[in-house]
């Protein structure tokens, strides 16, 4: 699969690296009187077995000494690169070394040969290496990295990550909607679909599955019902919705993930939001959701009326 990333350099380190097959371990520093960083940023994108390694420059800032050849090596790490680690080296570029107080850029690699590491969650790091009189490593010692900023998940499902949704109104139906999508927060922005405007309200929610999220199906209600949307994250109120409203359109088994409360309770985890869930009991129905208890009892208090679990009637529970 196709991969890349791009990332700024935010600190200066340097240190040595070791190879015993194919791992790396931390070995002595050699005596070089060199200072030599990357600059700016770098980044890498692979396909299949091959790999472009990039980086905005290099600058060796001892104004003394020249540097020896250097090279940009692209590691995997079973968690962000820091001294004492081991990982897998997965790409190399050797180029020319510097002279005294000498900077070039940008360096880029071409494509390169690439070796992916095994199925797992991994963390990337871009190496610049110095060649040394060492054995370890083709005796090419670190003179300093910058590590990716994210997990690179091969062959196993990334987590979730929080996004949030937005509500929306409409004056003239006086309808309310979450968009918990890219396409629906620009569409409804664009007056794609005239009339609604943000309220200024959001709602957490999760983009995938995870340890105790439930997926969210959304509903469409056709006009003469309530020309609106439906969401539940229970399985059972999705499943049964259709059976009890039949001209029901299901647009989504997943519009979002969430998690419930405690259904006897309607409690939910410390790290968790109560969502609330206010049904105008109209003709044209149409439901409001909302983390903010003023706003529920405003609602409430309008004729509208709460569903959910618990004496508190929560309906979702949203992280924080």
């Amino acid at each position: 699969m196709p991969s890349s990333l791009r990332v700024r350099v935010f600190a200066k380190i340097r240190i040595t690296l070791a190879l015993a097959g194919a791992v790396l371990t931390l070995a002595s520093a050699p005596a070089l009187a060199t200072n030599v960083r990357l600059v700016s940023y770098v980044s890498y994108t692979n396909t299949g077995n091959t790999a472009d390694l990039y980086t905005d420059g290099v600058e060796n800032l001892d104004f003394t000494n020249p540097t020896s050849p250097l090279r940009l090596e692209l590691w995997a790490f079973n968690a962000p690169y820091s001294a004492g680690m081991s990982g897998l080296r997965l790409a190399t570029y050797a180029f020319a070394g510097l002279d005294p107080g000498d900077a070039i850029g940008p360096v880029d690699s071409g494509t390169v040969p690439y070796t992916s590491p095994p199925d797992g969650v991994w963390y990337y790091s871009m190496l610049l290496t110095e060649f040394t009189t060492g054995t370890t490593n083709d005796g090419f010692a670190v003179r300093y990295w910058i590590n990716f900023p994210d997990a690179v998940y091969l062959g196993v499902p990334p987590p979730p990550k929080r996004f949030t949704a937005v509500e929306f109104y409409h004056g003239g139906f006086d309808h309310y909607f979450i968009a918990a999508s890219t396409q629906d927060i620009y569409d409804l922005d664009n007056n794609v679909h005239p009339g609604w405007y943000r309220t200024g309200y959001e709602l957490r929610v999760w983009d995938g599955p995870g340890a105790g999220l439930n997926p969210v199906c959304r509903y469409y209600i056709p006009p003469g019902f309530g020309d609106s949307h439906f969401f539940s994250g229970s399985a059972k109120e999705c499943a049964d919705a259709l059976t009890l409203f039949p001209w029901l359109v299901k647009e989504s088994d997943a519009a979002f993930h969430i998690a419930l409360p405690d259904q006897n309770t309607g409690a939910c985890a410390a790290t968790e939001t109560p969502v609330y869930r206010l049904w105008n009991g109209r003709t044209d129905s149409n439901h409001r959701y909302t983390t903010s208890a003023q706003i529920k009892a405003e609602m409430i208090a309008k004729g509208y009326t709460a569903e959910g679990y618990g004496d508190d009637q929560v309906d979702m529970c949203a992280p924080q």
